[in-house]
């Protein structure tokens, strides 16, 4: 099903003759032909793991995993994205009324959800009314010989089985939701299509593996992936919290960045003479290497300032962006353009109900090449100065010390925060483009 326009022929209401039918309805059990549903439905329930061992100090203090996620700034953030991802996954919300199980499985992850923003961002833990512990008392270390703790970590012991038993609860709803058994077909497409690459890292790693052995190259030249693999393990949890300062400056660079250059975009595309003399500025700039561009903006900013890494990124990502938002503009059907113009509605009309939904793939096309430019951008802005709480400097602190492993464990981690940010944006795009045909059955 592509677009169509719909006429309303009422008189008196021009600037609304003509709209584009963007409302597709999809069937709850209708699968779509991509797999960014199921991309989001393993992201929704990796946030659900995450804030599961957020909000309780036995396994946020003595689990390696729930260490990986003490961080600050990256608890509520958490919290509020597994909010923002299961209104995304439960989509399209109208035909819940119609369907009493998804109806239900949708309402508990909605409750899961709204119990760890207001235990993780609001800090009020609900299980601490129902099994006595003080609110603070989630934010401590409870593993300390002290007699007045056993108490307080009994306590905790038992809102934690009961915190388990709604876990799994929300996991199996998310399951029950997704139904991957009815995936089958979109799956062996998938397999079809990614094999040669799966296989080519397959023979690519067991190839490392074996030719450091053969060729007797020293570890702290090159370390076997299976060495990186048990260091990650052994050192993620602070790896993970130096990465979100990194991702930190990346979204903030990718936030202002894209919005900029899609502004610009728009102002490009209604004025030509706009356009054709930021054009060429653009090609400029864009030529310019962004390792040539990192000291500069540390002395204009500061090396310490964080603004200096966002304004890299910012540049690496702007252009890109307002490109694609020319071209996406500039891209609506002329038959229809005619058409709208023909029934005499307005410009804001014709861009609001033409325009943009024809941009619109360009857009998000273009949104998710940023997020892997703004990762680079920021980890190679670290390079040259700033905080040591930051990927970039500790892949070129391990890396002078010839410690490879961590330093290989770093680059895996960035782009673990690279492919994360990607799956944020396809939730973005299919948020937004859910009548698109890309995300539905030919």
């Amino acid at each position: 099903m592509t677009d169509t326009l719909e006429l309303n022929p009422s008189p008196g209401n021009s600037g609304t003759l003509i709209k584009p039918v963007l409302g597709y309805k999809r069937k709850p059990d209708e699968n779509v032909k991509t797999l960014s549903y199921d991309l989001l439905a393993l992201l929704t329930i990796f946030l659900i793991v995450i804030t599961y061992h957020i909000q309780n100090p036995l396994l946020q203090f003595e689990r390696q995993f729930g260490k990986a996620f003490r961080n600050e700034s990256l608890q509520p953030v958490t919290a509020l994205g597994l909010f923002i991802a299961v209104l995304v996954f439960i989509m399209p919300w109208a035909s819940l009324r119609r369907n009493v199980p998804r109806f239900t499985m949708s309402a508990l992850l909605i409750l899961y959800s709204l119990y760890m923003v207001t235990a993780i961002v609001l800090d009020y833990n609900l299980s601490g009314q129902v099994f006595s512990i003080p609110q603070v008392a989630f934010h401590d270390n409870l593993d300390v010989e002290e007699p007045a703790l056993a108490e307080l970590r009994d306590n905790a012991m038992n809102a934690l089985q009961a915190t388990t038993a709604i876990e799994y609860l929300a996991l199996a709803a998310v399951i029950g939701l997704w139904q991957p058994w009815r995936r089958g077909a979109i799956y062996r497409k998938a397999l079809q299509k990614y094999t040669s690459a799966l296989v080519v890292g397959f023979i690519v790693l067991v190839a490392w593996e074996l030719l450091i052995n053969v060729f007797k190259i020293e570890e702290f030249l090159l370390p076997r992936p299976s060495v990186i693999a048990a260091t990650f393990l052994d050192i993620y949890p602070r790896l993970i919290s130096v990465g979100w300062n990194t991702f930190v400056n990346a979204f903030w660079g990718f936030t202002i960045g894209c919005g900029l250059g899609i502004l610009a975009g728009i102002v490009s595309a209604r004025f030509v003479t706009f356009s054709r003399a930021l054009l060429p500025l653009a090609i400029g700039i864009n030529a310019v290497p962004i390792i040539a561009l990192a000291p500069i903006m540390n002395n204009w900013f500061g090396a310490l300032n964080p603004a200096s890494k966002v304004a890299i990124v910012a540049i690496l990502v702007f252009f890109p962006s307002m490109i694609s938002a020319v071209r996406g503009l500039n891209s609506a059907d002329p038959l229809s353009l005619e058409l709208m113009k023909s029934y005499a509605a307005s410009e804001l009309a014709i861009f609001r109900k033409l325009r943009l939904p024809s941009a619109l793939p360009f857009i998000f096309s273009a949104l998710k090449i940023a997020t892997t430019l703004s990762m680079i951008g920021a980890i190679v802005s670290e390079y040259f100065g700033g905080s040591t709480q930051g990927l970039g400097y500790r892949i070129r602190d391990d890396a002078g010390l010839f410690k490879y492993p961590e330093a290989w464990s770093a680059i895996f981690v960035a782009a673990l925060f690279g492919i994360f940010f990607y799956l944020l944006v396809s939730a973005a795009e299919r948020a937004f483009m859910s009548w698109h045909v890309s995300f539905r059955e030919k």
